[in-house]
């Protein structure tokens, strides 16, 4: 079978194209092609060794794990330490070597292996006796295979027999790290016996050795040696020449027994560790640097490196145990098993990204399958089959993240609960028609559910759902099929038409609110949904963007809604300057706050029967430098829906208590009150009572001399809570007004509930006492009930001598309105209460007293 990774680039992605072009589902097609993808980049990654470092650190890392001490009992190491250096010097001279294998052969070793090279330029003593020692056929020799120009770097002498020679050749990894072994190379002259095998095949001199070229290993009697190929395990495009295995360490560090050769010259060789062993010469002093980093060396530290001897008898040791049957060898998955391997831990991705929708269970199960596999690799590789450990996890982290991107496009671009498109696919087939039809004029339709809210609070959002699905299959039934329908927002669609004349518009979205009215079932209620629509039509003339058309087409729609709902309104430019200038108004809100353009203005409450002041109404006023004033009306009603007057209202309360502290010091003799109104956003506000509290304490200031204005529909929307508020309230000694009182819809049998201390009569009924008998009964029943009540009144909006005549007839105490004075600026208001109008106490009735 063709690995998927050896397809041509090309072919891989037609492959790709070919699963996209499939008509399954598009959960289904997201996992399959995310796996392809997957593997397509991964295998690309491994073509180009991306991943074979860290398969070597994960293989590292795994062999640690599951490393057995046992030195082997077959081997015997005779090192050449530090010491012996000093006591025998370096090189150590050929009646040295000599002696130490005469000393060997007494205790009858199966094999001595030299791993030090004798090929010295000078003439040393001894080397015949090295020589005559060469003449056991158990001895077995080392010579280096490097080449150094055109000659090999460290050649055997030559009385030392062929068949007794081994070659020292030991390939290292990428990283610095020992982990093959090459055991033979077939030359085209002589083949090439790697140290380690000879001694094997002296070891096993009645077992034959058969080189194996057509199917690439070799056989040692019934053991089979498979050569190393790239893609074995985690080998990407390993040099894979000569016959190599991978190397299956027996210890960390420790591999045989071990003498040094001062033991052996003093004859202090335990017979039994020599007698039917094999017995390895060579060097293991630091000095010599003939060290190698091996698996178990962490951070290459010199701590776990190991001697050239000792990486012999490691491989000798495998070699050995293979030949005895044991598990020595590596196994690998054949290619088409790492496919499968690979493409099922990307399918496990797809199908868990896919399916599993909450982000913790995704992680976790996540987490869980990354170890999962690690901890697989870790079973099969004790074992001793190499399976892939960093591919599989980062085809499974990749095919993982394609489907959640695909999973989130997805998401992004459809609505889960209508299947309709959502705002980001429609934008673009408005965009699409936009470019398509430049001729042509492009309807677009924003249709929002009325009282849909309701609903949701009333039988809850499981009920919603049902609702806006079923608006949804309206729709879609509805339109025809040349229109484009989508869901825009939580019980917002809008689609695109394709009729363009108003006329015929018109008439399709009155037949389609018709439709969508008509009662249907959900859970067995019945349910009748109304909507509003807006409508924005792009002509050729003046062609807008598709974003710009759809806001075009919210903004006529809100407008339907102001309308009182159930109808659809056609969009008009002045519509978005409307918008505009709001939006202009809040940002310019928020400059005024950080400049300081709020002021205070007073207008005198006056005791209409002394014409003296009782107090002041403190009114807020914005001054922008570049425009002058700005109208009340234009701005407070912004603040109360921004949430802006929460902060505005207690920087009123501050300001108007410090200037009624400034005037009570001023003019001490007049006993002034501040009235000042609270707004319905304050009213709903958990620190009220603390932030009047504080501002009450920090100015030193008797709250009885504050009075706080409330409207009849602020207290009336929530009864219980007005009272609890207002009581806490008048524990700080405020005063309590009922503002407009008359305009609301506040029921009498409540009135007695509420701890307030005055009436305020709206300015409506007072303008029309003169032409209406109605309303001047109106304001005598106010004034009657007050009195009753045992509350004071305050009359606004005077602004004639015949309202002032009337008011005063009536009883009613205080009163505020133009006809005694506008609102005005703090110096304005102080110079006032210094000098009060001429006509105050010309106006005071005969016998009348001052308050």
């Amino acid at each position: 079978m063709v690995h998927f990774r050896t397809w041509p680039l090309g072919q891989q992605f037609r492959q790709l194209a070919a699963y996209l072009s499939q008509p399954i589902n598009f959960g289904s097609r997201a996992v399959l092609v995310s796996s392809l993808l997957a593997l397509t980049l991964v295998s690309m990654g491994k073509r180009l060794q991306l991943f074979e470092t860290f398969e070597m650190l994960s293989f590292d890392l795994l062999t640690r794990l599951q490393i057995q001490e046992s030195p082997d009992p077959r081997l015997l190491l005779v090192e050449v330490t530090e010491a012996d250096l000093e006591a025998y010097g370096w090189p150590l001279s050929d009646q040295v070597i000599a002696d130490i294998i005469a000393e060997v052969q007494r205790h009858e070793p199966t094999v001595v292996g030299l791993d030090l090279y004798r090929n010295t330029p000078q003439d040393m003593p001894g080397r015949a006796a090295l020589a005559q020692a060469f003449e056991a056929s158990n001895v077995i020799g080392i010579f280096n295979v490097g080449k150094q120009g055109k000659g090999i770097e460290v050649p055997a002498p030559p009385t030392w027999p062929a068949d007794q020679l081994g070659f020292n050749d030991l390939v290292i990894d990428p990283d610095g790290v020992l982990r093959r072994n090459l055991l033979y190379v077939s030359a085209a002259e002589d083949p090439f016996f790697s140290f380690p095998l000879r001694v094997v095949l002296a070891y096993h001199r009645d077992l034959p050795f058969q080189v194996d070229r057509q199917n690439d290993l070799l056989r040692i009697g019934d053991a089979k040696f498979p050569a190393l190929m790239p893609g074995d395990g985690g080998y990407a495009r390993v040099d894979n020449r000569g016959y190599q295995v991978l190397l299956k360490y027996r210890t960390s560090y420790q591999t045989a027994p071990s003498l040094t050769i001062t033991q052996v010259l003093a004859g202090a060789v335990p017979p039994d560790w020599v007698r039917g062993n094999i017995v390895l010469v060579g060097s293991t002093a630091s000095s010599l640097k003939d060290e190698f980093f091996t698996p178990f060396s962490q951070d290459q530290s010199s701590q776990f490196v190991m001697a050239g001897v000792e990486m012999h008898a490691q491989s000798i040791s495998q070699l050995l145990d293979a030949i005895a049957g044991e598990p020595a060898l590596y196994q690998f998955l054949p290619q088409w098993g790492e496919f499968l391997w690979l493409l099922g831990w990307t399918l496990v991705a797809g199908v868990a990204g896919w399916a599993v929708r909450r982000p913790a269970s995704l992680l976790v199960l996540s987490g869980s399958i990354v170890l999962g596999i690690w901890g697989l690799s870790g079973l099969a590789l004790a074992q001793l089959v190499w399976v892939p450990t960093v591919e599989p996890i980062a085809a499974f982290l990749l095919a993982l993240g394609l489907v959640l991107t695909q999973k989130a496009l997805y998401r992004s671009s459809y609505d889960q609960l209508t299947m309709l498109p959502g705002r980001d696919m429609f934008l673009l087939q408005v965009q699409r028609a936009l470019q398509h039809h430049p001729g042509t004029a492009v309807t677009v339709v924003f249709l929002d559910i009325d009282r849909f809210k309701l609903i949701n609070q009333s039988f809850g959002h499981l009920m919603g759902d049902r609702v806006l699905k079923t608006i949804g299959q309206r729709l879609r039934q509805f339109l025809p099929t040349s229109a484009q329908l989508a869901r825009v927002g939580g019980d917002e669609f809008a689609f695109l038409l394709p009729v363009h004349d108003q006329t015929t518009v018109d008439q399709w979205l009155g037949r389609l609110q018709t439709e969508l009215s008509a009662p249907f079932s959900v859970a067995r209620r019945r349910l009748s949904v109304t909507s509003s629509m807006g409508v924005a039509m792009a002509h050729r003339d003046h062609p807008p963007t598709a974003q710009d058309l759809l806001r075009d087409a919210h903004t006529a729609m809100y407008r339907a809604k102001a309308l009182h709902e159930y109808r659809h309104e056609v969009f008009a430019s002045t519509m978005h300057e409307e918008a505009v200038r709001r939006l202009e108004l809040e940002s310019h809100l928020l400059s005024a706050f950080e400049n300081n353009e709020f002021l205070l203005h007073y207008q005198p409450i006056v005791c209409l029967q002394s014409g003296r002041i009782a107090g002041f109404e403190a009114l807020v006023r914005w001054y922008r430098p570049e425009e002058g004033f700005v109208s009340p009306g234009q701005f407070i009603q912004v603040t109360e829906e921004t949430g802006l007057i929460v902060h505005l209202g207690q920087w009123i309360f501050r300001a108007a208590c410090t200037q009624l502290k400034a005037w009570q010091q001023q003019f001490p003799d007049q006993p002034l009150t501040m009235s000042i109104n609270l707004s319905r956003r304050q009213f709903h506000q958990a620190d009220l009572v603390i932030q009047f509290g504080d501002t009450l304490q920090e100015l030193a200031l008797v709250g009885n001399r504050v009075q706080l204005e409330i409207t009849e529909s602020m207290i009336m929307r929530d009864v219980d809570g007005a009272v609890d508020l207002m009581h806490r309230l008048k524990q700080l000694g405020l005063k309590l007004a009922i503002d407009d009182f008359g305009t609301g819809y506040s029921s009498l049998s409540y009135l007695h509930r509420f701890p307030t201390d005055t009436l305020k009569i709206d300015q409506s009924f007072v303008g029309r006492m003169d032409q209406s008998d109605d309303d001047r009964e109106i304001v005598h029943t106010i004034i009657t009930l007050g009195q009753k009540l045992n509350m004071d009144l305050v009359a606004e909006g005077i602004e004639t001598e015949t309202q002032l005549a009337r008011l005063r007839a009536m009883g009613c105490r205080r009163g505020q309105g133009y006809l005694f004075s506008q609102p005005l600026g703090r110096d304005g208001a102080t110079a006032l209460l210094a000098n009060p109008w001429p006509w105050a106490q010309a106006s005071i009735p005969n016998g009348a007293s001052t308050p």
